[in-house]
């Protein structure tokens, strides 16, 4: 009754300060720890990671899975069913049998190490994906509905099918690396949005011309089963 209490005081202060959390913290493993940025929004997934950042104004829609995977960045779509750092070797496969009977209640144990998954700024990624752990997905990269990721994604390419191959990529490399090295997701949404966002060459020469660089100031919170806590902003 205490947990539930907890969980649902959180979500209140969580939403009074820009924040939504769909997921209770009870649902949440024993030593998981989310850290999140303003305008972050988090639906009814399920929270097998154990620490995860999550950027100013990226969304997850709900019966997405977030897995291991250590960091998602700003600005990111994440569709309905996504999932992200599925396990590549959960179940040993050079054993007498693959099932779990014979390191459960026994002298044996079998730990698979892998690494996190990681998504740059900026990434789609639609309904029913698969992300799998160890991939980093880079900066404005694209993933279709239903793909199966398991190897890395370069900065501003469209991914699709299983696995998932290049398809084509969002913009010349040229604007890319211009992109890539504007950091626009840095700059304050009210910024943002005074710039001519449809033309990116445009908006790259005006960001180029900005008489001052100031970055934003995101609120950040800490969100684990023992509550909610503000960090410094970042």
């Amino acid at each position: 009754m205490i947990g539930l209490l907890r969980a649902y005081r959180c979500k209140r202060w969580l939403r009074k300060r820009g924040f939504k959390l769909a997921v209770n913290l009870t649902e949440f493993p024993q030593d998981a720890v989310l850290s999140l940025e303003e305008g972050a929004s988090v639906g009814h997934v399920l929270p097998g990671f154990r620490h995860l950042r999550i950027g100013a104004l990226t969304y997850v829609r709900s019966r997405s899975e977030l897995m291991n995977v250590s960091s998602i960045g700003r600005f990111c779509s994440m569709g309905n069913g996504v999932v992200i750092g599925q396990e590549r070797a959960g179940h040993p496969l050079d054993w007498v049998s693959s099932h779990p009977f014979q390191y459960t209640g026994t002298a044996l144990s079998y730990r698979p190490q892998e690494d996190a998954a990681l998504i740059g700024h900026d990434v789609w990624i639609g309904r029913d994906a698969i992300v799998m752990e160890g991939v980093r997905v880079g900066i404005g990269a694209v993933i279709a509905a239903r793909s199966v990721v398991a190897r890395d994604v370069p900065p501003y390419a469209i991914v699709a099918g299983v696995p998932a191959k290049i398809v084509r990529f969002r913009h010349a490399q040229a604007v890319v690396d211009r992109l890539l090295e504007s950091a626009w997701w840095d700059l304050p949404v009210d910024v943002l949005r005074q710039l001519p966002l449809d033309r990116p060459e445009q908006s790259l020469r005006e960001i180029a011309a900005l008489p001052e660089r100031r970055g934003a100031n995101w609120k950040r919170v800490e969100v684990c089963r023992g509550g909610c806590r503000e960090l410094p902003p970042g």
